[in-house]
């Protein structure tokens, strides 16, 4: 009985030694599955890593071709001038995700009419989204009411030159003829003029019902504001002017009463306003010559 219950223990413990030993060697086989994984997630990154995807072909990217470069939101600035401040840039050979685009945005922030620029970094094949957001253009410069826009000026006071003429007219843009001296010169205007002369132009617009076809700045001092049917002579732009720009919608009411053609409204003051008629007077040569067709016809 004794001998029976040894050889049972003994078989018992052989059993569990067995068992030991399996479960050792599953645990190993495990961890070298780990580490064998492990090992060829690390070769396989490093050769999708090493993929020409991830690179930007330096060959398309130097002639602008659209598979590598994309600019979008620039409707003020030209395509050219973008792609060569892009080209500038020398960019290492890294991965797209790598690539360190500061350069570029802050190159790209030096063109006027550009006020923010966002670049998507993009795989597969690697490339480059531009995104350009720009300024927008409110007033357009020129010295003659013939002439063509030589600048234009942004709602933030930022003047743009005429290298970006001409504007595309999805922008909604006032015409202001101005020499840009006599006391007016337009590039240094900051922001605040900006918004004071925008202000003026909205009120009269909204008073009169009519919109404005251009600003003569010519004479800071005496200014002359043309409306769709009718002239208005404002004077200066000064803490005054919207007060004056009111009595438009009481005024224009009564113009339109006059036969005779108007010459100007003159809103120089604050306290009054004139209706100036059209004084159309016959040259003295032309007075001469109706005069000799008219002894004739007697004769």
């Amino acid at each position: 009985m004794g001998q029976e219950y040894y050889r049972r223990r003994l078989k018992a413990n052989k059993m569990k030694r067995l068992i030991a030993s399996r479960r050792s060697a599953i645990k190993n086989f495990r961890v070298l599955l780990r580490l064998a994984l492990i090992v060829l997630i690390i070769l396989l990154a490093f050769k999708v890593l090493r993929l020409s995807g991830w690179y930007l072909n330096q060959d398309l990217l130097a002639v602008a071709d659209a598979r590598v470069i994309k600019i979008e939101g620039n409707v003020i600035t030209p395509k050219y001038k973008i792609v060569d401040l892009v080209r500038q840039v020398q960019l290492p050979n890294v991965q797209i995700f790598r690539l360190d685009t500061t350069e570029i945005e802050n190159n790209l922030l030096k063109l006027q009419p550009v006020k923010k620029v966002y670049i998507r970094r993009l795989w597969h094949p690697a490339r480059l989204n531009i995104i350009v957001e720009e300024r927008t253009p409110v007033f357009l410069i020129t010295p003659t009411l013939e002439s063509e826009p030589i600048s234009a000026i942004t709602t933030d006071g930022i003047l743009i030159d005429r290298e970006y003429m001409p504007i595309s007219p999805k922008f909604h843009t006032y015409k202001i003829i101005t020499y840009g001296v006599r006391g007016d010169d337009y590039e240094k205007w900051n922001k605040e003029r900006v918004d004071e002369i925008l202000c003026l132009t909205k009120a009269i617009e909204t008073y009169s019902g009519q919109n404005i076809e251009y600003i003569d700045l010519r004479n800071p001092t005496d200014v002359y504001i043309k409306l769709s049917n009718v002239l208005i002579r404002f004077g200066e732009i000064n803490d005054t002017a919207l007060k004056r720009a009111k009595w438009i919608a009481t005024i224009l009411p009564e113009a339109a009463k006059f036969k005779q053609k108007i010459k100007y409204i003159d809103l120089r003051w604050e306290d009054a306003h004139y209706i100036k008629l059209d004084e159309q007077v016959t040259p003295p040569a032309q007075k001469q010559e109706d005069k000799s067709q008219t002894e004739d016809e007697q004769n």
